[in-house]
C-alpha cells in the first residue's frame, strides 16, 4: 500500500463529508479540506473521479474554483 493524502469533500447535492486520495505532494498521510489544501496535492485529487456520494450523486472537484460539482 503506498502512501497519499486525504482530501475531505463535502457532496454538492447533500453535503456528506467524503475522503478521496491524492498521490501528488509529500503524501505523508495528512488530512485537508478544500480550503487548506496544498495545490501540488489538489493537482491529483481526481484521480479517482466520480465520488460517488451514499445519495446517488456523482461528483468531482473542480480544482481551479476548489469546489465540488455535480456530474
Amino acid at each position: 500500500m503506498g502512501c497519499f493524502d486525504s482530501v475531505w469533500v463535502k457532496c454538492p447535492n447533500c453535503g456528506i463529508e467524503n475522503d478521496v486520495q491524492s498521490k501528488s505532494g509529500e503524501c505523508l498521510q495528512e488530512n485537508y479540506d478544500l480550503d487548506n489544501c496544498p495545490d501540488d496535492v489538489l493537482a491529483n485529487v481526481n484521480r479517482h473521479s466520480p465520488c460517488h456520494c451514499e445519495c446517488g450523486v456523482m461528483y468531482e472537484v473542480d480544482v481551479l474554483n476548489r469546489k465540488t460539482i455535480m456530474l
